[in-house]
């Protein structure tokens, strides 16, 4: 019956034993806490996180534009409410009318600025492409009722048609950019990395 230091079969006293407390040897993997054929995952304790694809910037960068434009559609919008109030179509009303339309509208279109920007921020962020979507999609609502109504009238001038037209394809452009395939790992990555 040997000792602890003696017996050949043990390591003495000082001598460290194979693969502890030494580092592992090239090519072979630690053993505590990692599993040998499973890479870390981002999210999951280590790894970097994705890069952004070219798409969801290009289509964060639209939504700022697009929501820029909106934004001064409706200081436009509430600078011609601000023309009409003082004009009275002989007691009729009319005026206060279109005012209160004008108004109406401006608000709607401040509404949908706020939000087209807020989603790109989400979205540049890699927090949600909802909210760019759903706000692309009524743009691109909204675009088609008015396209369809301006080229019915026969008083539209070309300008206006092609603004129309312009954040028409705009929006519709988020939509696809935010609909391809990097887009969707990006973001399905970056709610991995928040547990949801």
């Amino acid at each position: 019956m040997g000792t602890y230091g003696n017996d050949p079969q043990q390591p003495g006293y000082g001598q460290s034993q194979p693969g502890y407390g030494q580092p592992p040897a090239y090519g072979q993997q630690p053993g505590y806490g990692q599993q040998p054929g499973y890479p870390q995952q981002y999210g999951y304790g280590g790894g970097q996180p994705p890069k952004r694809p070219g798409a969801v910037t290009t289509a964060a960068v639209l939504g700022f534009i697009l929501g820029a434009l909106a934004t001064v559609g409706a200081i436009l919008l509430f600078a011609g409410v601000g023309s009409l109030t003082g004009v009275d179509d002989a007691g009729t009303g009319l005026a206060s009318a279109l005012s209160g339309v004008l108004i109406v509208i401006a608000l709607v279109v401040l509404v949908i600025a706020v939000i087209m920007i807020w989603g790109s921020v989400l979205a540049v962020t890699g927090r949600s492409r909802v909210l760019l979507i759903v706000a692309a999609s009524v743009v691109t609502a909204l675009g088609v009722i008015g396209l369809l109504g301006s080229l019915g009238d026969t008083q539209t001038d070309a300008g206006g048609i092609i603004s129309q037209l312009i954040g028409l394809v705009i929006a519709i452009l988020i939509i696809v950019l935010l609909s391809l395939g990097p887009a969707a790992q990006y973001f399905a990555s970056h709610r991995a990395r928040r547990g949801r």
